[in-house]
């Protein structure tokens, strides 16, 4: 029990304190509402961080949906048997992924389309 009224004793007297500074003009209160401005610029500051991480938040999460879809539209190129009719809906870039993650391959990326698929259906051949 002591220990709350000390505690609250040193929370007035920090309280008086403030309130004293703030009347004496040495801790400015340009709205005069016993919040120092200072106090008020940080939180404004702290909302307008969590307002930004919000936002790249949300960038963050689009661009993993967007290579989750990526990822999905690969594994449904690769569902039963690899054909090149498979391998020619992929993208370019998809292939290059695919054969550097799956296969464990680096092409060549100034290779054509028909280039990567031909190597990346002939690696799946021989497997």
């Amino acid at each position: 029990m002591k220990t709350i009224l000390v505690i609250l004793a040193l929370a007035a007297v920090a309280v008086g304190v403030i309130i004293y500074l703030i009347k004496k003009g040495k801790i400015k209160d340009s709205d005069a509402d016993y919040v120092p401005d200072a106090v008020e610029d940080a939180v404004e500051d702290i909302k307008e961080a969590a307002a930004e991480v919000k936002k790249r938040a949300k960038a963050v999460n689009k661009e993993l949906k967007d290579v989750a879809n990526e990822v999905r539209d690969v594994a449904d190129a690769f569902k039963g048997k690899v054909t090149k009719s498979k391998l020619r809906a992929m993208t370019k870039k998809q292939l290059l992924d695919h054969a550097k993650n799956d296969l464990d391959t680096k092409l060549d990326s100034s290779l054509t389309k028909s280039n990567i698929i031909n190597k990346v259906y002939l690696i799946h051949q021989s497997k």
